[in-house]
């Protein structure tokens, strides 16, 4: 056999053997190769005190929510505001339809006017039974008037002095009527009871608006500056000072922190209700809520919004 076919005939099978055993070998390499770490996109936020109370803290707005409800129901007629707007105390909210407010209105001016018309009459007749009386006093009585006309005169006077005061109490009473008329009409708009931004719109024209429902028609609240509600576990209570330095954190960008001024605790302790979701959450927990006055003007931070908080704390 020619050496040339000799080589040929052997050299195919023993590489296509040494392929396979590098395959075998890369595949066994990378088998046993320990993993590599995960890369932590989002590092655990660090408190950046020695010693610290943590808690869980939620944006509110320094007056609280403030909901506006309505005097009574009706149909909405126009909504003044949108989210975000800026208002003062006593902005128009929203107003309910107020054609028969308007209506009766003008009844109870009609009736006013009528009252006074009346209340002028009884007067004009009582100062004309003053005179008639007055003239009658300086006759001779029995010679050029009789005693029985004076007598009439007289009665006559009280009469119109008593259709004076009924008149007066007719007018009165309209009066009171058209107060009450106007103060129903001013009832159907109602306006922002303090200066705030409008955080939420849940009404639109045509909507009906219900008298102490449990719908919220528009939220409100002042937003300058904010307020953060910070839930302390009661575990850590012995350890809570007032006046003590705080700073918040920003969840989902742990660089963005914010520094805290304290403003009061509410010495209340109650059942925890803010929940951040965590599975080693406890809901049976209980916990005193402390109030701290955000000082920044970073954003996003929004009322509602949850931050992380740590509270300096003695050794």
């Amino acid at each position: 056999m020619p050496r040339q076919k000799l080589v040929t005939r052997y050299a195919i099978p023993l590489l296509g053997a040494l392929g396979l055993s590098y395959a075998g070998f890369f595949t066994l390499a990378q088998a046993n190769a320990p993993e590599a770490p995960p890369k932590q996109l989002n590092l655990p936020l660090e408190s950046p005190y020695q010693h610290a109370i943590s808690g869980s803290g939620l944006i509110e707005a320094n007056t609280r929510n403030v909901v506006v409800g309505s005097y009574t129901a009706g149909i909405v007629q126009q909504v003044a505001v949108t989210e975000g707007d800026v208002v003062q105390a006593g902005a128009p909210l929203f107003m309910l339809d107020d054609r028969t407010a308007k209506a009766d209105l003008a009844i109870r001016e009609t009736e006013l006017a009528a009252a006074r018309a009346q209340h002028t009459s009884a007067r004009v007749q009582l100062e004309d039974q003053k005179d008639q009386l007055r003239r009658a006093g300086n006759l001779t009585r029995g010679v050029s008037i009789t005693t029985d006309r004076i007598e009439r005169l007289t009665f006559a006077e009280q009469a119109a002095a008593a259709a004076v005061t009924v008149a007066e109490a007719n007018v009165n009473a309209a009066q009171a009527r058209l107060e009450a008329a106007r103060v129903a009409l001013a009832k159907l708009t109602m306006n922002a009871p303090v200066a705030g931004r409008v955080l939420k719109v849940n009404i639109r024209p045509g909507n009906f608006v219900e008298a102490n429902g449990n719908q919220s028609p528009i939220v409100l609240g002042g937003d300058d500056p904010l307020y953060v509600r910070i839930s302390i576990d009661e575990n850590d209570l012995w350890r809570l000072k007032p006046q003590m330095e705080a700073t918040g954190a920003l969840r989902g960008n742990r660089d963005v922190r914010f520094p805290l001024t304290f403003v009061r605790i509410e010495p209340y302790v109650i059942p925890r209700k803010s929940l951040t979701g965590s599975t080693s959450e406890r809901v049976d927990t209980r916990v005193i809520e402390v109030l701290y006055m955000i000082n920044t003007s970073e954003k996003p931070l929004y009322i509602g919004q949850l931050v992380d908080v740590f509270i300096k704390a003695d050794e």
